[in-house]
């Protein structure tokens, strides 16, 4: 890499230096864990010694920023270096400042385009983010299809063939999610713009109705569904299939399913 002089922010630092080397790596670690803020800021001539007396780097994580930033953080960073559990790295950089040789990719591997320069934290967060996002919707498209098996309406059967065409659930407000169906194979239903007709309710562990799930309908296809709560603060989970109520066994009464 061609890296001109920058100011480092040190957040996570492990690593053996080489036999012959006089760096103190006990005194750096310590330095990080006493430092305030973001992490330990260090100089390119410090970050140079890093690079040249490193025999092994165990976890370590370096943003660089433009000598002339006056940030306390990473926000300003054109380069980051992130060395995990001594067997990944990691470089996610800028272009336009910093340049790279082919050797550098035959190294790392060919490079992806990255929306921002962001720490390790924050990558973790979004992979939990991502995973927790997929959760929820396999478990929406479970509530959805124990609905349309249970709806007593004659666009149920293609309603389903609806959701077998699902390709996409993604969050579109607070307790809603987007359906993005593979047009060519969700046919159309003749139903109103809107909720379906029949709404399911749903029970939590303290209330026997929590609130109603809705699937709504736009120009023929399911486009959105929406668990609306009926309590003061907005629930955290998703309801279970076994929670939902629907309404023949409201109209029961007392909790018994009918005929």
């Amino acid at each position: 890499m061609m890296i001109p002089p920058l100011r480092w922010l040190v957040t996570d630092l492990e690593m053996v230096t080489l036999p012959d080397s006089d760096l103190n790596v006990l005194e750096w670690e310590q330095k990080l864990r006493d430092s305030s803020g973001d992490g330990l800021w260090i100089t390119d001539d410090d970050m140079q010694r890093f690079a040249r007396d490193n025999h092994q780097m165990i976890d370590g994580e370096f943003f660089g920023s433009p000598i002339d930033s006056t940030t306390t953080d990473a926000s300003q960073a054109v380069i980051r270096i992130d060395f995990f559990d001594s067997t990944t790295v990691t470089v996610t950089l800028d272009r336009s400042v910093i340049g790279t040789s082919w050797e550098f990719e035959l190294f790392l591997g060919p490079g992806v385009p990255a929306s921002s320069i962001g720490s390790r934290d924050e990558e973790i967060a979004d992979e939990q983010r991502r995973a927790q996002e997929e959760r929820d919707g396999q478990q929406i498209r479970a509530l959805v299809r124990a609905c349309l098996q249970d709806a007593r309406i004659d666009e149920a059967p293609p309603l389903l063939t609806q959701l077998d065409a699902v390709v996409g659930v993604t969050p579109s407000g607070p307790r809603a999610w987007a359906l993005t169906l593979e047009r060519d194979e969700a046919p159309r239903v003749d139903l109103p713009d809107g909720p379906l007709p029949e709404t399911p309710s749903y029970r939590t562990d303290a209330l026997a109705v929590g609130g109603e799930l809705l699937i709504w309908v736009h120009d023929g296809r399911m486009q959105m569904v929406e668990l609306a709560w009926f309590t003061d603060e907005m629930p955290t989970e998703l309801p279970s299939v076994d929670q939902l109520v629907f309404p023949a066994e409201r109209d029961a009464g007392d909790g018994e399913r009918t005929p």
